[in-house]
């Protein structure tokens, strides 16, 4: 399970996440939002911050960042003149909105795409429109396309109703583009300005506080101890058991386990044929292990005690993450090819598997191969993309230097998101735990006046005007 759920915007995690690729994936997202809202001037600069990571980062970011800044003119001085074209921009366009532009272009075709994108009155079962979010996207581009702007404006009141399910299809109509510019959506939706100022402020400092600072580690001071008691109750707090394979009638009363005995710490070193590291065994004589513990929307796998802890060889799931080119934490498309050193013996330190995560212990030995690996490419590489892959180190570590020195890491990989993520120890990897499981459930938040907030899928609706 990905350790992006929560909210589309939370300030706590985006400080504390430590992989600057998954941060800048979420700038752009987070951008999208605020250029559908008409502040395309925002959504810029979110875009400028992160450039350095926009070409690694593409495939996650929009293409309707273009026809925002088509629109506006607010084009960022990285984007090539060449990528600014009518030509270029018509490429981007959806083909089945052309599509159904061009098989409807009369008033009943548009009447009859409007009742089928809104399911011709029609409920589900919990009472809520059955939207089709791409249809009412081609329903929007074709009244404008028509001219037909008072229509238009009616379908995007549509629109702002479902925010939270039509988004993103909204934003791949080129020609929306002219009415969301002027703020025509949020005002459709009652967003107030002056929480969209603070909020404006609070996302561009925040983003801009991790990029130059690096991933906080707020927990960093606090006695392992205390971890430890933060995952048990956070947990026994905030977890929906109904989410975590439990019974929500008879919840456990503790996630942890008694304390491992040094005999048992010694007698799985042996097995292993290697020490565990210090912080790690720290952990075990706290709690033998972990149970289940809350990450924010489910339950993650059980940390496993001594009995259980095992060598595993990755090498089959190493060449899953190839073949996906599946970053690893800091590594951006360099132009030359990593030789990476097979990952065949790892710990296994968790109850993973495909459908879940794997969490292992990686070795100092591995490590140092994995640096080397990393180093014989960047040596080839031309003098400016040298610097410009240094300047991403920065980001990641606290500087190239320091990326060369590779002690025990913790290697977090979540197969069926496709998630790849190292810690440089387990503290540090427990240090996240512990605010992770500090989320609440959110899936049901509502505003003051009872209205559905959505805030894991869009943050408009928490910005809108009370008495509406």
């Amino acid at each position: 399970m990905s350790h992006w759920m929560g909210r589309k915007f939370d300030r706590h995690q985006i400080l504390r996440e430590k992989d600057p690729w998954q941060v800048a994936r979420k700038v752009f997202d987070v951008a999208l939002e605020f250029a559908l809202l008409g502040y395309v001037d925002t959504a810029t600069d979110l875009f400028n911050l992160f450039e350095s990571f926009s070409q690694g980062c593409k495939s996650s970011w929009s293409p309707a960042l273009y026809f925002a800044w088509d629109a506006t003119g607010l084009w960022p001085d990285s984007i090539p003149a060449s990528e600014r074209t009518k030509d270029a921009l018509s490429k981007l366009e959806t083909e089945r909105i052309l599509w159904k532009r061009e098989t409807n272009a009369t008033k009943e075709g548009l009447d009859k795409l409007v009742a089928t994108a809104t399911g011709e009155g029609k409920t589900d079962e919990w009472g809520d429109a059955q939207i089709r979010p791409d249809d009412l996207t081609a329903a929007i581009d074709l009244a404008l396309f028509m001219g037909e702007k008072d229509k238009a404006e009616e379908i995007l009141q549509v629109f702002a109703e479902n925010f939270n399910v039509t988004w993103i299809d909204l934003s791949k109509s080129r020609g929306v583009w002219q009415l969301l510019k002027d703020k025509a959506l949020a005002k459709a939706i009652g967003v107030d300005e002056e929480k969209m100022d603070a909020f404006q402020e609070e996302v561009l400092e925040t983003f801009t506080e991790r990029l130059e600072k690096g991933a906080a580690r707020v927990f960093r001071d606090l006695p392992m101890k205390t971890l430890v008691n933060m995952c048990n109750e956070n947990t026994l707090k905030n977890a929906v058991w109904e989410e975590m394979d439990g019974d929500p009638d008879d919840p456990p009363e503790t996630i942890l386990h008694d304390g491992a005995t040094e005999e048992q710490i010694a007698r799985v070193e042996a097995k292993l044929g290697h020490d565990l590291p210090d912080d790690f065994k720290e952990f075990l004589t706290l709690t033998n292990g972990m149970d289940s513990y809350w990450n924010g929307f489910y339950g993650e796998p059980k940390i496993h005690g001594t009995e259980a802890i095992h060598v595993f060889d990755a090498s089959e799931q190493q060449e899953i993450w190839n073949s996906a080119s599946v970053e690893i934490a800091f590594v951006t498309n360099m132009s030359v090819k990593i030789e990476w050193a097979t990952l065949d013996r790892v710990i296994q330190i968790n109850d993973g598997a495909e459908d879940s995560k794997f969490v292992w212990l990686v070795e100092p030995e591995y490590g140092q191969k994995l640096g080397g690996s990393f180093f014989a490419a960047f040596r080839q590489l031309p003098k400016e993309e040298q610097e410009h892959v240094s300047k991403l180190l920065g980001y990641f570590h606290a500087g190239k230097d320091n990326s060369q020195s590779v002690g025990w890491q913790v290697c977090v990989w979540c197969p069926r998101t496709l998630d790849l993520v190292t810690y440089h120890s387990w503290r540090e990897y427990l240090e996240l735990l512990a605010g992770d499981t500090a989320k609440e459930d959110i899936l049901d938040e509502e505003d003051e006046e009872g209205r559905l907030l959505h805030s894991h899928d869009i943050f408009a609706y928490q910005l809108r005007r009370c008495g509406m």
